[in-house]
């Protein structure tokens, strides 16, 4: 009868550290600020576009590329190189440079289109301190309708 009750014990122990380490895990994975503090040091590139991602034709739109730390916080201290590139490579839009210059973590160019089309947009990292993750977004270039009203 004893070897049975040092059994149940030792179950009961093992049960309880088992319970501890998921629990442990939960937490580690709930409150991340505090276990693992956020690097101010950018980790992936960002491509800033119209809220809707949807352009009109025949007008140049600005758009952004930063860098960015896992946060989505800009990091003002780079200064890498970024390649832009489109897919499908045919279309008809028109980058005003298919490379960049980050400057203090961001650089600005423009895209345009003379027709109607979805394109994907690609940023790169190229060179500079460390690699960053590139980053897609889609544009949508559409004719705007202009509505007349009579009365």
């Amino acid at each position: 009868m004893k070897s049975w009750r040092k059994v149940e014990v030792a179950q009961t122990l093992l049960s309880a550290i088992i319970i501890l380490i998921i629990l442990s895990f939960a937490f580690y994975n709930a409150l991340p600020s505090v276990f693992r503090p956020t690097s101010p040091e950018a980790v992936k590139l960002v491509l800033s576009v119209p809220s809707s991602n949807t352009i009109t034709i025949n007008r140049p739109e600005i758009v952004t590329v930063y860098a960015a730390n896992t946060e989505g916080q800009m990091d003002r201290t780079r200064n890498d190189i970024v390649e832009l590139t489109l897919d499908p490579p045919d279309s008809g839009v028109q980058l005003s440079a298919t490379r960049v210059t980050l400057v203090n973590g961001e650089a600005k160019f423009t895209v345009m289109s003379s027709k109607s089309e979805l394109v994907a947009l690609t940023a790169t990292w190229i060179d500079g301190r460390t690699p960053l993750k590139p980053a897609v977004v889609s544009l949508n270039f559409l004719a705007r309708a202009v509505v007349k009203f009579s009365v």
